[in-house]
Order: C-alpha cells, then sequence, then structure tokens
C-alpha cells in the first residue's frame, strides 16, 4: 500500500461501531509497520489505545498527528526537483 492509501484511509474514517474503526486503524497500522514507518505505526497504537478507553477526542488526535506524519514522509518520497524552491528550479531555455 502506497503512502497516499493510508492517509486517504485514515481521512476517511467515518462515524461507525468501534471494533470497525479499531479494525481499520489496526490495517493501516500494519502497512505501516511493514513500510518501516515505525512512528506513525507508534502513534496509530496510541489511537487504538484512546479508543479503547473510549476517548474519541483524543483518538481523533492521534489520527490527526498520524496523518502529518504520513504527509512528511510523502515529502521525503518527491523527486529532488519536486522539493526546491521556484527561484532554483531549473528553468527551460526556449
Amino acid at each position: 500500500m502506497k503512502v497516499r492509501a493510508l492517509i486517504d484511509t485514515l481521512n476517511n474514517l467515518t462515524v461507525g461501531e468501534l471494533g470497525t474503526l479499531a479494525s481499520r486503524v489496526g490495517e493501516v497500522r500494519s502497512e505501516a509497520a511493514k513500510m518501516g514507518l515505525d512512528e506513525v505505526a507508534a502513534i496509530l497504537d496510541e489511537a487504538l489505545g484512546c479508543l479503547d478507553r473510549c476517548d474519541l477526542k483524543g483518538f481523533r488526535k492521534k489520527i490527526q498527528h498520524a496523518v502529518s506524519r504520513l504527509g512528511h514522509v510523502k515529502e521525503k518520497d518527491r523527486p529532488l526537483a519536486g522539493q526546491l524552491p521556484p527561484s532554483v528550479r531549473r528553468r527551460s531555455v526556449r
């Protein structure tokens, strides 16, 4: 699974049974761990802990934190040219 798919899955969590939410977050957590994203996996473990305690505000905060961290991973995966400011990028010669 790609990082974008993980972000989309977390952003599209909806209200439902707690078991269903836990299952979806668990799937994303497993994928993050497989991809070597240990920090994100740890944050999702904390989110699952919040869900077990019925701390929905804490759960949502942890999910948003995980999405934020995944966004930073996505940024690192872009080609170097895409990371440079526009003033430094090579301009095409006409």
